[in-house]
């Protein structure tokens, strides 16, 4: 009786807290303002929060299923795209990503977009919802670009032709030493400042507004939402024991009945991931093999560290931007070195008897899955072979549970089970971009991305008379049609130009001219 009473009156200061909580976390500054912050000072604040940035959406239940790692998946990419800026049509309350999509998606696809793959459906598909899962196999489905998908869609839709974003990283944090070692929780606030949100997954015995699960006897994983932290709550004000150390991190739940507690450092998180998400315009193919959202154990094993991609060139339009290469790794602070080879012979992989386009070497702190940006982009022609080669020194390079054309380096290149590197490509822009004269004198202008500048010129007997600047940003919208200028009345002699310029800085057309 003691204990029951000991647990109602805890769970009555938890809501009385989270009431508190709530009304004291309503937004005084922005995503722009946290945008424009030092990340390294915010790091050696005592206390942080994103909920006061405006970029935390609102807590979903996730009911009688086992999707948690979904819902802490959809919340933390949420809050990370709050968080970057990249989509100014939504903000906290509008964003939603469905959890359910990605639950679904993760035991239940078919081939990608470019047929390289043949997806994958788990032996628990027909139960999807209480199949368990991780925000691990969330990250490994997420980065292949089958979804995730907006809330109002219906969770079995195509994730790859519904996609609301796509993936560019998904960063794992080490959980191991979080418990005992400062810099390993400095490195996850880092994270936390960064993209806004982490996944992670812990012992959840009971619910508690305080909680230190490191004496707990039982076992009840959990996944939940990592949003911030508080260095000053005192090591005894934790339940159902203190701890040595005060503070915890703040933790947003997929339960009503706890919104939002805190969880004690001294506790050892796993499946810490943060996400990393760019506008659908920007890249147009994702040239992967590793479909399994499972990494396979050879490659824990085999720990490689340098392994190759051949891919054939399938897109839509007859030439394709090589733009970007993902790739996942366990380990971090690490160099990695990508190099890009076309006229690849059919056979065995050898860059020896292949032509190096181009090569980059960047850092990187945090394993996962992680993009790196070319420098310039690599051309493709469709029908050709390219190949991509990833190098790391304090990491290794993970495998999926698929085959595909790939090798890894040792000693030599030999074939290997699907490596997780993928490449994201550009269909020609220049194919892209169009004018089109219509009825009522308007103009039809399409545009790919960036802002460009409609200039429309009015001639007479071949002589300029008027001209026409206008404007326009593709990355808000795909499509305009602009109206001409009402004093232009299209008569005998009269021709009318519209020309679309990349911006007066640099001038180059970006597609034919077109006339009237």
């Amino acid at each position: 009786m003691i204990l029951k009473i000991k647990n109602i009156l805890t769970c009555a200061i938890s809501i009385s807290l989270f009431l508190m909580s709530s009304t004291a976390a309503d937004a005084t500054q922005t995503a722009e303002d946290l945008q424009n912050s030092d990340i390294s000072k915010l790091v050696k604040q005592s206390k942080f929060d994103s909920r006061d940035y405006g970029i935390v959406t609102p807590v979903r239940d996730q009911g009688d299923t086992s999707l948690c790692w979904a819902y802490s998946t959809a919340s933390a990419s949420e809050t990370s795209i709050l968080r970057s800026g990249i989509d100014k049509s939504v903000d906290k309350s509008s964003l939603s990503l469905s959890p359910q999509q990605i639950g679904y998606a993760r035991h239940n696809r078919g081939s990608d977009p470019l047929n390289n793959t043949t997806g994958e459906i788990t032996s628990s598909s027909g139960n999807w919802s209480y199949a368990g899962g991780g925000t691990k196999y969330a990250a490994a489905l997420l980065s292949t670009w089958c979804g995730p998908v907006k809330s109002d869609k219906a969770y079995n839709v195509n994730g790859w032709s519904n996609a609301a974003y796509k993936l560019e990283s998904a960063i794992s944090v080490d959980g191991k030493n979080l418990n005992k070692d400062a810099a390993a929780r400095e490195k996850m606030k880092r994270a936390i400042v960064k993209y806004g949100a982490v996944t992670f997954s812990y012992n959840n015995v009971r619910e508690a507004y305080y909680y230190n699960p490191s004496e707990e006897s039982g076992s009840s994983p959990h996944a939940c939402t990592i949003i911030g932290w508080d260095d000053t709550i005192p090591a005894e004000n934790f339940y159902p024991s203190k701890t040595t150390t005060d503070g915890g991190w703040l933790v947003k739940n997929s339960y009503s009945s706890l919104p939002y507690f805190y969880l004690s450092y001294e506790v050892t998180c796993e499946q810490i991931y943060a996400f990393d998400y760019v506008m659908n315009d920007k890249y147009d193919n994702n040239y992967f093999y590793d479909a399994s959202a499972t990494d396979s154990g050879i490659g824990s094993l085999l720990k490689i560290k340098q392994a190759a991609n051949v891919f054939k060139v399938k897109g839509d339009t007859e030439n394709e931007w090589i733009k970007a290469v993902s790739v996942g790794i366990v380990g971090g602070n690490t160099d990695c070195t990508v190099e890009v080879y076309s006229d690849v012979q059919d056979g065995s992989f050898n860059p020896q008897n292949a032509k190096l386009e181009t090569t980059k070497t960047v850092y990187l702190e945090y394993g996962g899955f992680n993009c790196i940006e070319l420098d310039k982009p690599v051309e493709v022609k469709k029908g050709s072979t390219f190949a991509v080669v990833v190098k790391v020194n304090n990491a290794y390079i993970t495998l999926s549970e698929n085959e595909g054309e790939s090798y890894v380096y040792r000693g030599g290149w030999t074939p290997s089970q699907a490596v997780r590197i993928k490449v994201f490509t550009k269909n020609d822009e220049k194919n892209q971009n169009s004018i089109e004269f219509m009825d009522e004198g308007q103009v039809k202008v399409r545009g790919n991305s960036g802002i460009k500048q409609l200039i429309i010129t009015m001639s007479e007997n071949e002589e300029l008379k008027d001209f026409y600047v206008e404007s326009i940003n593709f990355d808000e919208n795909k499509e305009k049609i602009v109206t001409l200028p009402s004093g232009w009345i299209r008569i005998e002699n009269i021709r009318y130009k519209a020309f679309l310029w990349d911006n007066f800085e640099n001038i180059s057309p970006e597609c034919s001219e077109i006339e009237w």
